[in-house]
């Protein structure tokens, strides 16, 4: 997945608003919850479309894509996430890393980490 892991988290998106714009739900009624990566799938989607969801749970996850290498077992996933000691792989982590666009002047749903 690498680089185009994106492609997964706006995916999600894409059912989100689907749901929404076939009334099967409306944004303040949507919920999401998701560990591990799951995770970092609702702590993405948080700070990329707080607007779309009214609660998120977030269990167990890497929100910090540019420091989860220090975490004990962290070597082990950069075959899957890529190292962000590499400029080209720290470039796209950065982009999607929750925790380094969480906004304090943002509007977020209720979440429980």
């Amino acid at each position: 997945l690498k680089g185009n892991r994106q492609n997964g988290f706006d995916d999600f998106a894409a059912v989100a608003q689907d749901i929404v714009k076939r009334g099967i739900a409306t944004a303040g009624s949507l919920g999401i919850q998701g560990g591990s990566n799951g995770g970092l799938l609702t702590g993405v989607s948080l700070t990329q479309h707080p607007e779309l969801f009214g609660a998120v749970i977030i269990e167990v996850p890497l929100l910090d894509m540019l420091r989860y290498t220090e975490l004990p077992p962290g070597a082990s996933w950069m075959a899957e996430y890529g190292d962000p000691s590499k400029p080209e792989d720290a470039q796209w982590l950065s982009a999607y890393s929750p925790y380094q666009h969480v906004k304090a002047d943002a509007a977020y749903p209720p979440v429980l980490l």
